[in-house]
């Protein structure tokens, strides 16, 4: 078997995967043409998304945390103006309260942070999708192109036929 043989295996097998994923995600007699489009453009949208519920969240995190440092501070303060035990034992257990809320809202955004830099890989794989769909369609479309064709001499000893084998397939 040929190496255009195993590459035009190869893309089918590709092709015939990504039909079968859209498929599944709901996308059904799609022109050929069009899947590996469809997979992007599903992905950017994705992407986009992820990316505004990440800064919603991220914005909703840091406004807590301003929020929650600010009562901690006015605690503090309170505890310095009282005298009643009860009033000191409520505010010194709303400033532990307060100290754990601001450790859990720096989790969140130390976790929105990493889905940033999982957003800048994603959008760095959708550039090399297109440039490999890009690619491909270049190569698939330079080869409809020789389908199509009158073919010259044969210039391979292999590829060459015979004035016996033409006359053979007359008789």
């Amino acid at each position: 078997m040929s190496d255009l043989d195993t590459l035009r295996r190869d893309l089918s097998a590709m092709v015939e995967q990504m039909r079968a994923t859209m498929d599944e995600i709901g996308e059904r007699d799609m022109p050929q043409t069009s899947v590996v489009s469809n997979a992007r453009d599903r992905l950017r949208y994705i992407s986009a998304l992820t990316e505004q519920s990440a800064a919603q969240t991220l914005h909703a995190a840091e406004a807590i945390s301003d929020r929650l440092r600010a009562q901690q501070a006015a605690a503090a303060a309170l505890v310095a103006k009282t005298r009643s035990p009860d009033v000191r034992a409520f505010l010194a257990a709303l400033q532990a309260e307060h100290r754990q809320s601001i450790a859990e809202a720096s989790e969140i955004i130390q976790a929105q942070a990493f889905q940033d830099l999982v957003g800048q890989v994603v959008n760095k794989l959708m550039v090399m999708v297109q440039g490999m769909e890009d690619s491909l369609a270049h190569l698939l479309l330079d080869e409809e192109d020789e389908r199509g064709r009158l073919s010259g001499p044969a210039v391979r000893e292999a590829d060459r036929v015979s004035q016996a084998d033409v006359d053979d397939l007359f008789d």
